[in-house]
């Protein structure tokens, strides 16, 4: 019936991308299941590595690409033997490194250790501006404790509490005794 109209059936999607399929599916004991699909970078890390090693069969060659693919492949090995080892002597020997090293690392160990004097100046003065702030505003909000000397009236009184009943209170040492009433 679609094709008396001329239409056709087309598949909705992106054009171009085919569907991903998963590398390996991991199943669980709990019945969930994982799937695990390549990276473009495990695409391109297998690309590169069938690039480099070309498959081919020494068998099938004939004598002049044979003996060239086993010499090639001798000197690609001995070659690889040969930077390994310059490599490990060279480290063992000492000469991998700078030569002035020793200089660079000395220059970072006083850097830092001015770096830490610095920083160790700035906090003792910050502390030692807080001390004297602190101190500042003590010494403006000093409460007077003591009782004036010099400034005292002459007047005096003696307040003493009499109860009934207690023993009595001799006169003899007090001036002017004032009783408060109950």
């Amino acid at each position: 019936m679609s094709n008396e109209r001329g239409f056709e059936n087309v598949e909705l999607g992106v054009i171009g991308k085919k569907k991903k399929v998963p590398r390996r599916v991991i199943h669980f004991v709990s019945g969930e299941t994982m799937e695990e699909y390549s990276t473009d970078e495990d695409d391109i890390d297998g690309l590169g590595k069938k690039a480099v090693l070309p498959t081919v069969d020494p068998t099938k060659l004939t004598w002049g690409p044979y003996l060239w693919f086993y010499m090639l492949r001798a000197a690609t090995s001995t070659l690889s033997v040969c930077d390994f080892l310059g490599e490990k002597i060279a480290s063992v020997l000492g000469i991998s490194t700078p030569k002035y090293q020793y200089a660079i690392d000395e220059y970072y160990r006083m850097k830092k250790e001015e770096e830490e004097e610095e920083e160790e100046n700035r906090m003792s003065e910050e502390a030692e501006r807080q001390y004297q702030e602190q101190k500042k505003l003590q010494a403006d909000s000093v409460v007077q404790t003591d009782q004036p000397g010099t400034a005292v009236s002459t007047s005096f009184v003696n307040i003493s509490f009499e109860m009934e009943g207690d023993c009595e209170v001799t006169m003899e040492g007090k001036q002017n005794p004032v009783t408060v009433p109950p």
